[in-house]
């Protein structure tokens, strides 16, 4: 039955208002003063509530690696910051490690909880700052910076920024910043037997073919591209894996994250490309480091997957990988490409 005249133009006022509302959040992603503030109102959201802080105080993983670098590199009568204390479980380590004061800076609602942590556990050489880091200082310079600043994607929570800035500030030369070397992936991956998400045009359901939706998939953001799972339905990479970008927290800046990044690699097994896993490594020393892999054990970080098309590929192919970011801490603002160059052809 055809559609009435009515139903037709609700239509079309929907798919424009849908369209205007993408491009709409694509500008505002791509807008530097836009960007940060929804990122300040996504951490607040985030971090502000318990919810969060149940699957990061539960992580096994990121607990008891934190709270090893800290007994193995706070020293007595040191001075330690908490970049971002949030539950001030990291302050609380570093006081019970032999800091002789530790400053626990928190800008969000989480700062009473963490007050509260404190005067219940009898810990007295923790100082509590409300207020963002920016604003923080203090007439000495300290021997370490304790921050979990990492976010799924690893520069999403503006890591390199918040941390370089307050280094600048308040750390004295030769002090420790825990975790320094961070590196970050974006590896080729094939999803587990059932956990496959196609495309809704890539769908023919009980006989109804869906490629007609393609098109309209090109009006919705980048968002709808870059999803993140948990756990990550993890079956094999399909190549060797190699950092894409790695930098040291006391000396990097913004400047060392770049906006492209390409890569060439040959397929090392027969498999299906689903996507791109995003992960990170963040290294305490050369001994002590967490990884978000979803080839290693779990933790309470999620795995982004940049989606593609699936598609078979054989062992020998050769695939062409390349990003294009405004900003590598937004995956807003992530735009990226695969070609596929059969083994044996140019």
């Amino acid at each position: 039955m055809a559609p009435t005249r009515t139903n037709d133009h609700a239509a079309r006022a929907k798919a424009a208002a849908r369209s205007l509302l993408g491009k709409t959040y694509e500008a505002a992603a791509r807008n530097d003063r836009v960007r940060r503030l929804v990122y300040s109102l996504r951490n607040r959201n985030l971090f502000g509530g318990m919810a969060q802080h149940d699957h990061m105080l539960g992580d096994p993983i990121r607990v008891d690696t934190y709270h090893a670098a800290i007994e193995k590199h706070v020293r007595d009568g040191d001075v330690v910051v908490d970049l971002g204390t949030g539950s001030g479980v990291l302050a609380f380590f570093s006081a019970r490690a032999g800091a002789r004061q530790v400053h626990a800076i928190e800008h969000g609602p989480m700062a009473d909880a963490a007050e509260a942590v404190a005067a219940d556990n009898d810990i007295d050489n923790v100082q509590l700052h409300r207020m963002h880091s920016s604003e923080f200082e203090l007439p000495e310079k300290v021997d370490v910076i304790v921050h979990e600043q990492i976010g799924e994607a690893l520069f999403d929570e503006r890591v390199v920024e918040n941390v370089g800035e307050l280094r600048d500030r308040v750390l004295k030369p030769g002090g420790l910043i825990l975790p320094a070397r961070l590196a970050l992936y974006i590896e080729p991956v094939q999803v587990r037997d059932g956990a496959r998400r196609p495309y809704a045009w890539q769908q023919r359901l009980h006989g109804i073919d869906f490629r007609a939706l393609e098109p309209f998939a090109r009006r919705e953001p980048q968002s709808y591209h870059y999803t993140v799972l948990r756990p990550f339905p993890f079956e094999q990479f399909l190549t060797a894996t190699e950092a894409v970008v790695s930098v040291d927290l006391h000396t990097a800046t913004t400047a060392d994250l770049p906006q492209q990044i390409s890569w060439r690699r040959k397929v090392v097994s027969d498999g299906v490309l689903d996507g791109f896993v995003v992960y990170f490594t963040a290294a305490f020393d050369d001994e002590l480091a967490i990884s978000s892999s979803p080839a290693d054990p779990y933790t309470h970080w999620g795995g982004p997957l940049l989606r593609v098309e699936s598609r078979p590929v054989r062992a020998g192919d050769e695939l062409e990988f390349a990003l294009a970011a405004k900003e590598l801490s937004a995956p807003s603002t992530w735009e990226w490409t695969v070609t596929v160059h059969p083994a044996g052809g140019e």
